[in-house]
């Protein structure tokens, strides 16, 4: 007889020449089903022929067709000593041969000359072949896990698998429902990768190519495939782009976990690296038209320094953009588009106003910004904090510089043994550098969480909320200290009389020159300050500035609901940048300026007493040089 068809004559000829079913020809008519004689041997233990349970095989999807069928050269009756020779099952069931010998397995069979994956070895025994539908075959829906792991638990022992596929199955969201109860209408192996027609990702006519992921995920999940065939990666990925991702792109494949479970590729806390995989890339993003900024300008906003901080409460990407859905911003029914920001703002701002629309969302300071624009504003100001703060800073080194130079070589003057701090204002000063200390250190922190001298105190999530909490306590404190102050200054008497002594003066530019002549050329003495000498009050102004400034712009960003119901983005953005670089102002003038004149100036070396005891020194040790 022949063999119905080509491909099914070239596997049977490869089975047979690995002696397995070393005979295959065609099918004959099956028998009738009434009477087996083979049983009357076959059917019994103990007869010298080999066993077959006769309930097994009258229970089997092969039940009906006599023993002819697949072993039609049985050359009568009796054989002893005979191997009697089984047809290859693609004699009957062509179709399916077809699909084998093109699949995966096909060719592992064709280029190993063994079975790794024969018809028997998913199928089971074969005079006890099952209906997948029936719960005692290995290819039910409950088993198919079980089947397939036979195989490829082995083949990841020998080396030849990167990972063990039933172990990372059974830790996906898939394989937990699976574990839990074997019945759910869940993923198994065959609703991804197919059943004959098992193919790797590589080939695009296989399940899990990155053509057919959409489609074969939809089976399932068809309200998301609706979504995603509809958005910009839908489409892109419909006209062949490889680089268009799909479902198992963000989702990964083996490691597939629920959404809200922290291991999990799409969780609050990973989207963003999920998205950058990408988003971050040149060579994507150039063949796209899309810049790459986006990135890097969400992870320097309010809401990236939020979740760098470890809120993961804070927008990521999908929070704007949506998952499955994502649309060009040009796109009227984009999440992001002008048109609908202060509804998706407003999805966790319930008060955003309109004006939350101006301004750029990914504005990247980084690169100059067209004038014009509200970014080209906060492009200005970062620049001219960096000329100030380059300007401020290099002058009072030089002008410190200067002072110790004179006073390492020509001595210098101890100060006059007099009440310089009253009570009062030592617990202010001891409230104060209290409160700016804890602001700089929580406040910085924030900005950089994954910095050494910020995980000490605030590692993880809950680290991230207490050191919020504390950054605004602080804050809190900060601003009631000078509420107190201004109090004080107006009402008491000593403060009143402190006051017009703090007010600068024509005669601080006289003492300003006269020490410079006298530390640069040697020429003169050292002006006779009075009660406030033009350093201390440069530092007081500059910190009743400073603290206004960071009050103001601290509380538009606190108050954030109201600020979003009221101003236009790109102010509540400028009002974080000059939050940021004041404080890097204030840090640095208090490092150069501050630490010098009360700590290593050598007229008052180790430290300048009066904010403990009042006066510059104590009074053991005063010091006089001439």
């Amino acid at each position: 007889m022949k063999v119905p068809n080509y491909r099914t004559a070239v596997l049977a000829a490869l089975l047979g020449a690995a002696g397995i079913y070393p005979d295959a020809v065609a099918l004959p008519a099956p028998a009738p089903a009434e009477g087996n004689p083979c049983l009357l041997c076959h059917g019994e233990k103990g007869s010298g022929a080999p066993f077959v349970d006769p309930g097994n095989m009258a229970a089997s999807a092969h039940g009906g067709p006599a023993c002819g069928s697949c072993h039609p050269d049985k050359d009568g009756y009796p054989h002893p000593g005979k191997k009697v020779p089984a047809v290859f099952c693609g004699g009957c069931h062509t179709g399916v041969a077809d699909r084998l010998l093109g699949s995966d397995h096909g060719k592992a069979i064709a280029k190993t000359k063994s079975g790794p994956a024969l018809c028997l070895s998913c199928h089971g025994s074969p005079h006890n072949i099952r209906r997948p539908s029936e719960a005692a075959s290995p290819l039910h829906r409950s088993n198919i896990p079980a089947t397939c792991d036979t195989c490829h638990k082995e083949l990841f022992a020998a080396g030849k698998l990167l990972f063990e596929p039933r172990a990372t199955y059974d830790k996906t969201v898939h394989g937990r429902v699976f574990l839990k109860d074997n019945k759910a209408k869940t993923a198994v192996c065959t609703d991804c990768h197919g059943g004959h027609d098992i193919d790797p990702p590589g080939n695009s006519a296989s399940r899990i190519s990155a053509a057919r992921v959409p489609a074969t995920c939809g089976r399932c999940h068809a309200k998301q495939l609706a979504l995603y065939s509809g958005s910009i990666h839908g489409k892109q990925a419909a006209r062949g782009h490889k680089e268009a991702p799909v479902c198992t792109s963000c989702h990964g494949e083996h490691t597939i976990q629920a959404h809200g479970e922290s291991g999990s590729s799409v969780f609050s806390g990973s989207v963003v690296k999920t998205c950058s995989g990408c988003h971050s890339s040149e060579k994507i993003m150039a063949k796209f038209g899309l810049p790459i900024t986006p990135v890097n300008s969400h992870m320097d906003s309010y809401h990236g320094v939020a979740f760098r901080a470890g809120n993961l409460t804070a927008a990521n990407c999908a929070s704007c953009h949506r998952y499955h859905d994502v649309l060009a911003s040009s796109d009227a029914n984009s999440s992001v588009n002008p048109a609908n920001l202060r509804k998706t703002c407003g999805s966790c701002h319930k008060k955003a106003g309109e004006l939350v629309s101006k301004g750029k969302v990914h504005a990247d300071l980084s690169r100059p910004q067209p004038q014009g624009s509200y970014e080209w504003v906060l492009d200005l100001v970062r620049k001219l904090y960096v000329i100030l703060i380059v300007l401020t800073l290099g002058g009072m080194l030089l002008h410190n510089l200067l002072d110790l130079y004179r006073k390492g070589v020509g001595g210098w003057h101890s100060h006059p043994d007099e009440l310089r701090l009253s009570v009062n204002e030592r617990l202010q000063h001891v409230f104060l550098a209290l409160t700016f200390i804890g602001l700089a250190y929580t406040g910085f922190g924030h900005r950089y969480p994954d910095s050494l001298f910020n995980t000490v105190f605030f590692a993880g999530a809950d680290g991230g909320a207490l050191r919020t909490l504390l950054h605004r306590v602080f804050g809190a404190l900060f601003i009631a200290l000078a509420f107190y102050h201004a109090a004080w200054l107006a009402r008491s008497r000593e403060g009143r009389k402190c006051l017009p002594e703090l007010l600068p003066g024509l005669n601080d530019i006289g003492d300003f020159f006269q020490l410079q002549k006298f530390n640069l050329f040697h020429k003169g003495r050292p002006p006779k300050f009075g009660h406030f000498s033009y350093m201390e009050k440069i530092e007081y102004w500059a910190l009743v500035w400073g603290s206004f400034v960071m009050a103001v712009t601290g509380c538009i960003v606190w108050f954030r609901e109201l600020s979003l119901q009221y101003l236009p983005k790109w102010v509540i953005d400028l009002a974080l940048l000059i939050h940021f670089m004041e404080a890097i102002l204030a840090c640095l003038a208090i490092l150069v300026w501050h630490s010098y004149w009360t700590v290593f100036d050598p007229a008052v070396y180790p430290m300048n007493w009066a904010w403990l005891t009042g006066k510059v020194a104590p009074p053991h040790k005063q010091r006089i040089k001439d």
